[in-house]
């Protein structure tokens, strides 16, 4: 409405948006590395077992 308001109101926008992104991200970033961490512990594990045998 008046103009000495939008820059607050981009710079929220702005940091708001981030913060969704943020909160978005982390868990898919933690779960993918989650993921590649048990593909490789199980890769890892299996030419011990393999050898166990």
């Amino acid at each position: 409405m008046f103009s000495h308001e939008s820059i607050p109101l981009v710079a929220i926008f702005i940091i708001m948006l981030i913060g969704v992104l943020v909160a978005f991200l982390h868990p898919v970033h933690a779960f993918f590395s989650w993921l590649r961490r048990r593909s490789e512990k199980t890769s890892s594990r299996s030419p011990k077992e393999a050898d166990s045998r």
